[in-house]
């Protein structure tokens, strides 16, 4: 099959699972697709053109779709979408009013009153988007990579108040995902699911889809304990071995982060050399967001030099060349 034509077809199967081949995106919708590299930019802006949205669009949403790739062209068919006047609303389905059926007269007996028959129709359920949401276990806060410890609760209510069982939400994490991704609400209108924070520290957002209603809540993403000490001469990453120049002074510049490379706190920077004769350590500095490791070579010669923070260590190989040594060896 043709790349051409599998990307129809994604775009076909969404549309599908909408229950209308032309039903508007919603929110969920859009980060799926942006999830997905089966479908180009340029075929996702066409299609949201096309469709259009089922909400509109505030900054907090452009920049949710901007975090999950939306190019300028997607962003811009957004923003024309959110311009144009929003479908009429479907007309409500009512019962009919009582009907009484007159009763018919016998030709040889007077005429005698028959019980009223009534016509009652059902009423169909109708998710209210005012009376339904999220009702608990948002403005959660945790560490990148981490299960919150309480799981959210949605809540499904029709216009009367009244829970509603038995209806599918769909959810879907931007920097989060839900265990399970889709339930279906109990007796109280109720359905709950877990939640496990992603690798960027910053903010999370689940959305809840039901039909036409969607819902949003959100996290705060904390780093997570240190797990690696970064050591930078300049803009250079270092490890292993490096020379500097002996006629010199060169400072260390040391960050702690987390399993996911989040920065996370520096605490108790020390440094300490295997043999003072060929460079010593000339001074150390550090706030909370890093340290400074200044390096003082005395004369030529190898040896290592130990890192520490955070209870981690960071061992490198030091080589102090002589004077007379060709190239520039800095942090090299």
């Amino acid at each position: 099959m043709s790349e051409a034509v599998s990307h129809v077809l994604v775009v076909v199967a969404v549309l599908i699972a909408q229950g209308n081949a032309a039903a508007p995106l919603r929110k969920s919708d859009l980060v799926r697709l942006l999830s997905s590299a089966e479908i180009p930019p340029d075929e996702l802006a066409q299609l949201i053109r096309r469709n259009c949205l089922t909400f509109e669009p505030t900054t907090r949403d452009r920049n949710d779709l901007r975090l999950m790739g939306a190019d300028t062209a997607t962003l811009a068919a957004v923003d024309e979408c959110a311009q144009r006047k929003a479908p009429a609303p479907a007309p409500v389905r009512r019962p009919p009013t009582r009907r009484i059926t007159p009763p018919a007269a016998p030709p040889a007996a007077p005429p005698a009153a028959r019980p009223a028959v009534l016509e009652v129709q059902p009423t169909i359920a109708r998710v209210s988007p005012e009376r339904s949401g999220f009702v608990f276990g948002g403005g959660q806060r945790g560490t990148a990579g981490a299960q919150l410890p309480r799981p959210l609760v949605f809540e499904v209510r029709d216009s009367a108040g009244a829970p509603l069982s038995g209806q599918a939400v769909t959810f879907t994490g931007i920097n989060a995902r839900t265990q399970p991704a889709a339930a279906s609400t109990d007796a109280a209108g109720r359905t709950r699911v877990g939640v496990v924070l992603g690798e960027h520290a910053g903010s999370a957002t689940v959305i809840a889809a039901l039909g036409v209603v969607e819902k949003q809540v959100a996290f705060s993403v904390a780093a997570g304990s240190a797990a690696q000490l970064v050591v930078m001469c300049g803009r250079s990453t270092i490890s292993g071995h490096f020379a500097i120049r002996p006629d010199s002074e060169v400072a260390l510049r040391v960050t702690a982060q987390d399993g996911f490379a989040n920065a996370t706190a520096l605490l108790g920077l020390r440094a300490a050399v295997a043999d003072a004769r060929i460079f010593r350590v000339e001074h150390i500095a550090q706030d909370s967001a890093a340290g400074t490791v200044v390096l003082k070579p005395d004369q030529p010669g190898t040896t290592s030099l130990a890192v520490i923070a955070n209870g981690l260590r960071q061992y490198l190989t030091v080589t102090v060349p002589p004077r007379a040594a060709p190239g520039k060896v800095d942090c090299r």
